[in-house]
């Protein structure tokens, strides 16, 4: 559970914390160029956390994905609660406390996907991997 706790939520927080940290440097000039590849890796991690996992499960031979997918969901909602917490810190002042509806709206949305696209690829991870076992199963 540990090696799955370290896969999932250790690489989120750590890009997403050095997301922050650049963005914080004022010679960088390129802060478009940030708030760019942070919102492709926000929109990728879903599917990145997928396959990274549904290859550690295939290898273990077992045919349950409860403990994955719930990790999974986690690093997701963590990633864009990040990317809320870095738009929050560079607008500045009480943005993070009080948010506009618009700012709110879009973190409802990216949340509501993010969780949409992970529940959907843990289903077809898990048909994945029961149907799998089960030809190994009926050769064997």
């Amino acid at each position: 559970m540990l090696k799955l706790l370290s896969i999932n939520l250790l690489p989120v927080v750590i890009i997403h914390s050095l997301f922050i940290f650049l963005s914080q440097i004022p010679s960088l000039n390129e802060y478009e160029t940030i708030t760019f590849f942070q919102t492709v890796f926000q929109l990728f991690t879903p599917f990145l956390l997928l396959t990274i996992n549904y290859k550690i499960a295939a290898k273990r031979d077992k045919s349950y994905f409860i403990p994955n997918f719930i990790l999974i969901l986690i690093g997701g909602l963590l990633g864009v609660a990040f990317g809320f917490l870095k738009w929050g810190i560079d607008v500045g002042g009480d943005a993070l406390q009080n948010p506009d509806y618009e700012t709110y709206g879009i973190f409802m949305f990216e949340a509501q996907l993010t969780a949409i696209v992970i529940i959907v690829g843990s289903l077809l991870c898990s048909i994945s991997l029961i149907v799998k076992n089960r030809k190994k199963r009926s050769l064997a």
